[in-house]
């Protein structure tokens, strides 16, 4: 990682601590997010980057001395380039990522030099940010996409299943399964529902032996046991960028998404989801099938440290000079995976990886 070092502007001292900068953080997930770093990393300095002061400063007064506001919009690349001139890191937690049709951010910590993380949970989105690996890995900039919690959390679950099952099951890797299930009450904010209804009119990509096929969104209907505590629910198929990443770098030729939530998704802007469930599925060419299981009871903090886990990752160098996504051993190092995920799974209720199968169909 020397190359990433005599790129990068000198890294601050150990009194002042390293300057990281959430953009959306005025949000939930941003919020979330840099309270999630200031608890993994007291000796970070914290900034809140979004447009409305009033709406930032309760949490900059939460946070402590340590954080501060700037006042920034993510459309003025001018002022977004002058802002990042003076952090470490920068967090993109500004979506819904499927409105944005520029990588606006990234392209600006690629000109001042500064490492990038986003929670981008959009297709079009986050290949277009990867069309910036050659600029990014030119510059020096690490910058690693989709690092949430799904996309993200779930990619480098997925990649750790592949690589046991390569190791262990005597078989080769072909079936790839993500299902997640969401369900609570409570205020999870229009970002979350605007997400929702963007992917429910988008044809959803998945794979099938190899070829890529167009599927309708909300359809595949399957009813999935999720275990101890949630039993069987329905999950039906949606369009996520893990399908087509996973697929392209984890060299798995059957690979889709399904996805469920109680209250049904229109509800979404006005309920705060707990029981968040991601759980991957990995059939082998054996019948091996193997599970990750990852639940949490409030959604929005699980995004906030798995966001955080991400973002800590790149800053400690983790990750290579270049555009990555979180399963590609240069985006998380395979020896860095352990921390990320212990990070990640800060307060969940359940974390279970490469265990038999016990997800049950009916």
């Amino acid at each position: 990682m020397e190359m990433v070092r005599a790129c990068m502007r000198p890294a601050a001292s150990a009194s002042s601590g390293p300057r990281v900068l959430v953009l959306g953080g005025t949000g939930r997930v941003g919020g979330s997010t840099a309270t999630a770093l200031s608890q993994l990393r007291p000796d970070l300095n914290i900034l809140i980057g979004g447009r409305n002061r009033e709406k930032g400063m309760p949490l900059v007064s939460k946070l402590g001395q340590r954080s501060e506001f700037i006042h920034v919009d993510i459309r003025n690349s001018s002022r977004l380039k002058e802002v990042l001139e003076g952090v470490d890191l920068v967090v993109h937690a500004a979506g819904p990522f499927q409105r944005d049709d520029k990588c606006t951010v990234l392209q600006a910590a690629t000109f001042t030099k500064t490492r990038y993380t986003d929670i981008c949970d959009g297709v079009d989105y986050s290949w277009r940010a990867k069309s910036f690996h050659e600029q990014a890995k030119a510059s020096g900039v690490p910058a690693l996409i989709t690092a949430g919690i799904s996309p993200g959390v779930s990619n480098v679950m997925a990649a750790e299943l592949v690589r046991t099952a390569k190791g262990e099951s005597g078989g080769e890797p072909e079936t790839l399964r993500f299902f997640y299930y969401i369900a609570g009450t409570g205020g999870a904010g229009p970002t979350t529902l605007g997400t929702s209804l963007l992917l429910l009119g988008e044809d959803v990509i998945a794979y099938d032996k190899g070829s890529e096929i167009k599927l309708k969104p909300y359809s595949g209907a399957r009813n999935i046991d999720f275990g101890k505590g949630i039993g069987k629910k329905y999950v039906y198929l949606m369009n996520l960028p893990e399908v087509k990443s996973t697929h392209k770098n984890l060299g798995l030729p059957t690979v889709h998404a399904l996805f469920g939530s109680d209250p049904f998704i229109w509800n979404w802007g006005m309920e705060t989801f707990a029981n968040f469930l991601p759980s991957i599925d990995l059939e082998s060419s054996n019948g091996h099938t193997t599970t990750g299981l990852f639940a949490h009871n409030n959604l929005s903090v699980s995004v906030g440290y798995a966001a955080a886990a991400f973002a800590l990752a790149v800053l400690e160098g983790s990750t290579k000079p270049g555009v990555w996504f979180p399963e590609e051993p240069e985006g998380i190092a395979i020896d860095a995976r352990k921390l990320l995920l212990r990070r990640a799974s800060r307060g969940v209720t359940n974390f279970t990886m490469n265990k038999n199968s016990g997800m049950i169909e009916c």
